[in-house]
C-alpha cells in the first residue's frame, strides 16, 4: 500500500514538473537580434514577476534606485515608491487641489513633489501641504511636462493651439523656487502636431522633446536645448527613417557624455500591403550641440513596434524596453527589452512572452547592473526584476 501511493505521488510530481516548466518556457524567451548582437553578451535572467496593485492611468517615476508613481483617487494625490528589492510601500497621500489629471511629477530637491496636468501646476512639500500653485491663464493650452532645474527653479511646456489648423505652439515657463513666473515665451518659427516633455540636463539647462510637422505629409522628432535662463542653445528636427510619416516621441535620456537620446516609434509603408502601414520603434542620438550621432531602428523581425522609455547605464550605453509584434487588432504583442552600446549598436534583446497584450512600460536600471521593469498585460501593471547582463 505504501509503495503504492509513493509511485502515484511520484507521477504526479513528474506531470507538475513538466508543467511547470513548460509554462515557462511559454511565458519566457530570450533571444531575437537588432543589428549585430554579440555571441559573447547573455541578456539577463528574470529574477522575479509579480501583480502590482496600482491604479490605471498611474504616472511613473525614474529614482535613485527606485521607481515611485503617482495616481488620483477620489480627492487624494497617491504616491508610492517601488524599490530595488520590488517592495512597494506608500510615500504620502494629500489633497489633489485643483488637479485635473496627472501629465507629470517629480520628486524636488526639498524632499517635495513638484506635478502637472491640464492646466494646474501643484507644488507640495514631503508631508503633503501645498507650498504654491499655478493655474494656466490662457484660453486653451494645457501642460505636458514640468520638473525642477538643478538650480531649484522651475520650467514647465504648454502644449497651445496654433493659428494653424491642428497644429500646436510650444509655450514655457520659467518659474522661481517659490513659484513665482520669471519667463515665458512661445518657440517661433516651429509647428508642433504633439509636444512631449522636458528632460533636465547635467549642465543646469533642459531639453524639450516633441513632433514637428514641416509640412501636411511629414513629421519630424524635435528636439530643443534651453539654457537655464530659459534662452533657445539650439534645436534639431531628426526623422528617424526616410519613409516614416507619423512619428511619436515617447521618452528621452541623458548618456554621461551629455549626448541626448529619444525613443518612440513612426508609421511607414507596408512593402507587403499598400493598404496599410508598420510601426517601428527607433532610438536616435544628438551630441552635446544638437548634431546628430546616431539614428537605429528595430529589425524588421520586431515589426510592429514601438519603444515606450529609455535609460542610461553606468557603462555608457542605455537600455529600452516597449512592445514588439503587435497584432493587427492591437490585442497581443510581446515585450522587449533591449540593451544598446553608447555607439548605438545593439548589445543585447529580451523577449518577455505572454498569453495576452503585453507592453514595456519603464524600465529602471539600478546600481548593482540590475534592473526594474514595469509591464502592462490587458491594463494590468506587472512588475519585473532583471539580473544582470552576462559577458563571457
Amino acid at each position: 500500500m505504501f509503495k503504492a501511493k509513493s509511485q502515484s505521488k511520484l507521477k504526479y510530481d513528474i506531470r507538475k514538473w513538466l508543467l511547470v516548466a513548460t509554462a515557462c518556457t511559454w511565458c519566457i524567451t530570450t533571444g531575437g537580434n537588432v543589428n549585430a548582437e554579440s555571441s559573447a553578451v547573455k541578456p539577463p535572467e528574470m529574477l522575479f514577476y509579480k501583480d502590482m496593485d496600482a491604479k490605471h492611468g498611474s504616472v511613473f517615476e525614474h529614482g535613485e534606485n527606485r521607481i515611485s508613481y503617482a495616481a488620483l483617487q477620489d480627492d487624494q494625490v497617491i504616491i508610492k515608491t517601488i524599490g530595488a528589492y520590488g517592495q512597494i510601500k506608500t510615500e504620502t497621500a494629500f489633497p489633489r487641489q485643483k488637479l485635473e489629471f496627472i501629465a507629470e511629477f517629480h520628486n524636488t530637491q526639498d524632499k517635495g513633489y513638484i506635478i502637472g496636468g491640464g492646466t494646474q501646476i501643484l507644488k507640495v512639500n514631503g508631508k503633503g501641504e501645498k507650498q504654491w500653485e499655478y493655474s494656466l491663464q490662457q484660453e486653451a493650452g494645457y501642460f505636458t511636462s514640468v520638473n525642477q532645474l538643478k538650480d531649484g527653479s522651475y520650467a514647465a511646456v504648454v502644449d497651445k493651439p496654433s493659428s494653424q489648423s491642428n497644429a500646436h505652439v510650444l509655450h514655457w515657463i520659467q518659474f522661481s523656487s517659490t513659484g513665482e513666473v520669471v519667463h515665458e515665451d512661445d518657440l517661433q518659427g516651429v509647428v508642433f502636431d504633439r509636444i512631449h516633455s522636458i528632460l533636465i540636463t547635467s549642465d543646469g539647462g533642459f531639453v524639450v522633446s516633441g513632433v514637428s510637422c514641416q509640412n501636411q505629409e511629414s513629421e519630424h522628432v524635435f528636439l530643443a536645448k534651453f539654457d537655464s535662463s530659459g534662452h533657445v542653445e539650439w534645436q534639431q528636427s531628426l526623422s528617424p527613417a526616410e519613409d516614416s510619416q507619423s512619428v511619436g516621441v515617447m521618452s528621452t535620456a541623458e548618456g554621461i557624455d551629455g549626448s541626448v537620446v529619444a525613443a518612440g516609434y513612426y508609421n511607414h509603408p507596408n512593402p507587403n500591403d499598400s493598404r496599410r502601414y508598420l510601426t517601428t520603434g527607433f532610438v536616435l542620438s544628438v551630441d552635446r550641440s544638437g548634431s546628430q550621432k546616431w539614428i537605429r531602428v528595430l529589425d524588421s523581425a520586431f515589426d510592429r513596434s514601438m519603444l515606450n522609455d529609455i535609460q542610461p547605464t553606468s557603462d555608457g550605453g542605455f537600455i529600452a524596453t516597449g512592445k514588439v509584434n503587435e497584432d493587427w487588432h492591437g490585442t497581443v504583442a510581446r515585450q522587449l527589452v533591449w540593451g544598446i552600446r553608447e555607439n548605438g549598436d545593439s548589445d543585447w534583446t529580451k523577449i518577455i512572452n505572454r498569453g495576452n497584450y503585453n507592453s514595456g512600460d519603464v524600465v529602471q536600471p539600478l546600481q548593482n547592473g540590475e534592473e526594474l521593469l514595469i509591464g502592462t498585460t490587458d491594463g494590468s501593471y506587472k512588475l519585473i526584476k532583471l539580473g544582470t547582463v552576462r559577458r563571457n
